[in-house]
């Protein structure tokens, strides 16, 4: 019997083969082919079946794929080959609850059945039930007793506490996995490391430290194998314990063994002093409790150091870690350890010809107070050994140098200086980069230059210059060189970070986007580091490379989920149960991302506006699943993931990006993401408004009944889209008035490598919002039998064709001003074409809300004509109650003058692309002695206009032709 079952599985495998393999060649059309081949045969191979779902569905059939689906799913299958089949159908169809269904079913069918059982807890993972996942665990531990399904369901009841209320969580849900480990700890059942690693996880999470460190030196301890993980978990027990005695010298031992273990001189410090300050005295003498015990135990280390055949970083940066802390607690740090420039100087000696100099020594430049400023630099200079004119001979002292130049700029040298001695700086720091290439002639394609800190400085002095005169030709020389830097260094991302940041502020997002490309941002980066660019580019104009890179990062937002969950599975799997919170709070992270949101929303927007006609933005909203009732969006949840120190800088202090610059920022693109967000739903509240009542795109929720009874709308059906529609122009009207209170912060703009100014105060100075609520208005005094406050339709038709009219005009005379000498254009290119882009988003938001009218209009009017006098009535309650006349004149007027906009701004955008700038004509700059790349740049600058121009009017050249082809 058996040797017969076997023959059947190798027949069924060897018929499945061919379909597998066209399945992963990508041939879905043969694999369908080949499927209803097998199933003439077999008509009820359930395996056979699935398969040919599975083409079905990546032909694009997706309906007919879940009709097969149902019908296998019905017969409650066990069969392994079948179940994985589906598994993959229902994953691709963005169904993980069906999986639980399918291995429910087939538990039941065959409850002793351990892989059966591993599947559905697998797929309870998936869609975190965690419930679920701990009765499955255990039910698999009562089949098999095995270690991994026992902790599997304790890690399940972890993960309930997570979701549970705190108080909840530490009174019932930890104690219960805490009792469950505890019992197999006593009865000696404890195998595996990450089974004690989950043990101090659920006692730290209850605040069980003492216990968590008996633990830690008990026997279940000698389990954890890592040399480096049980010192440092019991140090950080010991100081939550504020075991401060235990602490303290169990990292004098430590760090004696290990002088460069940074960690452990923090938390000896931290013990050290808090000795000290509760004045806890020590009987034996062992602990440390005073600032000079801790100098004097620094000294036995940088004796002990000294001894070393390669001298180690730990001890130097410990004494002025230990210097900065007294200066904090008002001891006299001078007395104990010396002079300030003299630890500093220290350090620089042993360590100032290695690129970790300045990133260690930074944290510590703001003790060095105002008056030793000018001690510390002729020592330092003195150190470096170069005259003026001199260049470096060496590597080593290259590195010295640019250490020197580094550490000057952190404690403000360079920003004291005036413009004319800034200019000659930058001179020569080219020139010394100019130098330094001779120590760079065998570098590899991928290495970097040693001599690029050169590059970068000039850069930076040139980007001050920038700040100070709104000069745009000492941006341009700063791109000029950085492009040569880059030429002799492709690798260094440093180079194309202020590349991207210095395109990007002359208006160049094609430049910049190339950039971007070449630093070939992917995965978490599309979100960290989206920032950059992503968010930006629209303002440019190139609505094409927005498009591209808002694909490119949703892609990213959406196989997240599908990634954690695999990850999660794994990690079940191989009992790494640590790394499962770590999943979860990543996953949760993106999920919740501002990014995430904010592209989202404003690939709906773009989308939306880049339809030709009104039918098809109509189509586009039911595409994108846009319900105008519901916010989707947990704003509440929203995390800041951006990472802000990408860009190398060494400004002072009042120059970097402080925790309140980030968390301003943050709140203003929850506020602009907010905002954009509401106008979304607004539009597709419109569009809804204005098609006929039996093709409304949504159904209010609750509502699944049929609207029409007898042919005839039922009367609160026809009422729930204006209601919607009115609830959501107040909500926006609300929010806009209270953005337009705020008060902006412009110290963004002097930081080169803080985040680009939040968007909120740009659009908000622009009339867009303006014009959008008037056009709602006028639409609700077109649904509504009232006029809306007062107002007149002729009124608000009045208003927004002063403010579209206004609008243009201010950019048509910018425009024309940029013909005069006086003006520098390419200074004011990004914020002049950030204006337009939004002129002509708001001739784009116009024409559609004109489109709703029209139709809303058209609607009525055939209503009336088509339906008896009782549907008159119920007609009459959504429509106005104006004569229809009145309202097709008062629209078509509004149309019209929209449109004479539209064509006014076109014309604007064609005369701005016919002149020519005279700032890019070629430049015979001081610093460059190479006027190929001055002409790369110009070139750069030049194209990348052109194609923002060329985009720009073409999507006016489409909402020309709508807009001419709308009447009422």
């Amino acid at each position: 019997m058996a040797s017969k079952t076997h023959v059947d599985v190798s027949v069924a495998e060897r018929r499945l083969r061919p379909i597998y393999d066209w399945l992963d060649n990508g041939n879905n059309k043969k694999a369908l082919q080949e499927a209803e081949k097998v199933l003439k045969k077999q008509p009820n191979f359930q395996p056979a079946r699935v398969l040919k779902a599975l083409a079905l569905l990546r032909l694009g059939k997706e309906e007919e794929c879940i009709q097969h689906l149902e019908v296998v799913q019905a017969e409650v299958p066990v069969d392994e080959s079948a179940l994985q089949a589906m598994t993959i159908c229902f994953k691709e169809l963005h169904k993980p609850e069906k999986i639980c269904d399918i291995y429910n079913a087939a538990t039941k069918k065959d409850p002793s059945n351990e892989e059966l059982l591993t599947h559905l807890f697998m797929a309870h993972v998936r869609v975190g039930d965690y419930k679920k996942q701990q009765q499955v665990a255990m039910s698999l531990y009562k089949l098999k007793p095995k270690n991994p399904y026992y902790f599997w369901a304790v890690m399940s009841i972890v993960m309930q506490a997570y979701e549970s209320d705190e108080k909840l969580a530490k009174s019932v849900v930890l104690p219960l996995a805490e009792r469950m480990v505890k019992k197999f700890a006593v009865e000696d059942k404890i195998e595996a490391e990450q089974e004690v690693l989950l043990y101090l996880m659920v006692l730290e999470m209850q605040g069980k430290y003492n216990e968590a460190l008996e633990v830690l030196e008990g026997p279940l301890g000698e389990k954890l194998v890592s040399y480096v993980f049980v010192p440092f978990k019991k140090c950080n027990l010991l100081i939550k314990l504020k075991k401060w005695h235990e602490s303290n010298l169990l990292c004098k031992s430590l760090l004696r063994k290990d002088l460069d273990a940074w960690e452990y001189y923090k938390d000896y410090f931290t013990s050290a002093l808090e000795l000290f300050d509760s004045r806890q005295g020590d009987a034996n003498g062992e602990v440390d409790n005073s600032p000079e015990m801790c100098s004097n135990f620094l000294l036995s280390l940088m004796e002990q150091n000294e001894k070393l055949p390669r001298q180690l970083r730990g001890p130097y940066l410990a004494r002025l870690e230990l210097f900065k802390r007294l200066i904090d607690r008002g001891v006299e740090a001078e007395v104990l350890l010396g002079d300030i420039v003299s630890l500093l100087m220290d350090y620089i000696h042993k360590f100032g010809d290695k690129p970790c100099c300045v990133p260690d020594l930074r944290p510590y430049m703001p003790l060095l107070w105002f008056d030793r400023r000018k001690d510390f630099v002729e020592q330092v200079t003195k150190l470096v050994g170069l005259e003026e004119g001199q260049y470096c001979s060496s590597p080593q002292q290259l590195q010295l140098h640019i250490t020197s130049l580094q550490l000057f700029r952190c404690i403000s040298c360079h920003e004291e200086l005036n413009l004319s001695n800034k200019r000659q700086l930058s001179l020569s720091l080219y020139q010394h980069y100019r130098h330094g290439i001779e120590f760079n002639k065998s570098l590899l394609h991928t290495d970097i230059a040693s001599n690029d800190p050169y590059a970068l400085l000039t850069a930076h002095v040139l980007c001050d210059l920038w700040f100070e005169t709104r000069n745009s030709q000492f941006l341009v020389d700063a791109l000029v060189i950085l492009e040569n830097a880059l030429e002799f260094s492709p690798s260094n991302f440093h180079i194309k970070l202020l590349l991207l940041r210095f395109y990007f502020l002359l208006g160049a997002g094609g430049a910049a986007y190339k950039v971007y490309e070449s630093l070939d941002v992917k995965h978490m980066q599309l979100d960290s580091l989206g920032w950059l660019l992503c968010t930006n580019i629209f303002t440019l104009g190139h609505f094409t490379t927005t498009a591209n890179l808002y694909d490119i990062t949703l892609k990213f937002f959406t196989i997240n989920y599908k990634d954690s969950v695999d990850h999660m599975t794994f990690s079940y799997k191989y009992g790494s149960f640590i790394k499962i919170e770590e999943f979860i709070q990543f996953r949760e992270r993106l999920n919740n991302s501002l990014h995430y949101a904010m592209v989202t929303v404003e690939k709906m927007l773009l989308e939306v506006l880049a339809c030709r006609s009104y039918s098809q933005a109509a189509q586009v909203l039911v595409d994108m699943e846009i319900c105008p009732e519901v916010d989707k969006i947990s704003w509440h949840k929203l995390q800041d993931n951006r990472d802000l120190d990408v860009i190398v800088s060494w400004d002072p202090p009042s120059k970097q990006v402080t925790p309140d610059v980030v968390k301003t920022t943050f709140l203003d693109g929850v506020d602009f993401t907010k905002l954009r967000n509401v106008i979304l739903r607004c539009l597709g509240a419109a569009i809804n408004l204005g098609l006929s009542d039996d093709s409304k795109i949504y159904n209010h929720p609750g509502n699944n009944a049929s609207a029409a009874v007898n042919g005839e709308l039922k009367e609160s059906e026809a009422k729930t889209h204006l209601n919607i529609f009115v609830k959501l122009f107040e909500e926006f009207q609300q929010m806009y008035r209270s953005f337009s209170a705020r008060s902006s912060d412009k110290s963004l703009q002097n930081m080169i490598s803080g985040p680009l100014p939040s968007r909120l105060d740009s659009y908000l100075a622009s009339p867009s919002c303006p014009v959008i609520l008037e056009l709602l208005l006028l639409l609700k005094s077109l649904a509504t039998d009232n006029e809306g406050s007062g107002h007149t339709l002729s009124n608000i038709a009045a208003n927004v064709l002063e403010l579209v009219t206004s609008n243009v005009q201010s950019l048509v005379g910018k425009v024309k001003s940029f013909t005069s000498h006086d003006v520098d254009e390419l200074a004011e290119r990004r914020v002049l074409l950030e204006n337009f882009v939004y002129g002509i988003e708001t001739i784009s938001v116009a024409a559609l809300l004109c489109g709703a009218g029209c139709n809303l209009i058209n609607t009525s009017k055939t209503t009336l004509v088509k339906k008896g006098k009782k549907k008159k009535e119920i007609v009459n309650n959504q429509s106005n109650s104006q004569p229809h006349s009145v309202k097709s004149e008062v629209l078509n007027k509004v149309i019209q003058g929209v449109f004479y906009a539209a064509e006014e701004l076109g014309s604007a955008l064609a005369s701005w692309e016919a002149y020519q700038d005279p700032t890019l004509q070629l430049h015979n700059l001081s610093l460059i002695d190479d006027a190929s790349y001055t002409i790369k740049v110009a070139e750069k600058l030049t194209d990348s206009l052109k194609s923002s121009l060329k985009e720009m009017r073409q999507v006016v050249q489409i909402k020309v032709k709508y807009l001419m082809d709308l009447k009422v």
